[in-house]
């Protein structure tokens, strides 16, 4: 068995939940149903903390953002 992948929960703004993904500089956006999925599945471990570390707007993906990616 392989060794599960950790993501860490660094955020939440309105219904998306933001997950800190190895590998990669800005973290995931996922919905309530996708975050439980990850919890759930044998290849994740999400990892939550008490007092969530400071997350700013900064690293939330705009709209602005999504059209920079497809151009």
């Amino acid at each position: 068995m392989e060794t599960p992948i950790k993501l860490e929960l660094v955020g939440q703004k309105g219904e998306l939940f933001a997950l800190k993904y190895p590998g990669l500089q800005i973290p995931i956006h996922v919905n309530q149903e996708l975050l439980e999925k990850f919890k759930a599945s044998d290849e994740y471990v999400v990892i939550e903390h008490q007092s969530p570390p400071e997350y700013t707007n900064e690293l939330w993906a705009s709209s602005d953002t999504k059209s920079q990616i497809n151009t």
